[in-house]
């Protein structure tokens, strides 16, 4: 695989590794939101890029690719939103 042949891949990494730097900075809610903004711009490139395009977001078929991806960052934004981060006295 050559280094083109991953496509969108490329800027999907580099918002995911923006989030965990933020949550490796401790700044947990922010961080946790790119990172599932990230997963969804990935599902959405999924499904409006056509495969040879995508490179390495193709994994399964398209709707099974569009559905984790999307299904994943809107269960991050439930979790990053309800989870309490303040800190214990």
């Amino acid at each position: 695989m050559t280094a083109g042949s991953f496509g969108a891949l490329w800027l999907i990494a580099a918002a995911l590794i923006s989030g965990m730097t933020l949550i490796g900075l401790h700044h947990v809610r922010p961080g946790g939101l790119v990172v599932a903004g990230a997963l969804m711009v990935a599902g959405l490139l999924r499904l409006i890029l056509p495969r040879a395009r995508a490179g390495g977001l193709v994994v399964r078929s398209r709707v099974a690719d569009v559905l984790f991806l999307v299904g994943m960052g809107l269960a991050l934004i439930v979790i990053v939103v309800a989870v309490d981060l303040r800190p214990r006295r």
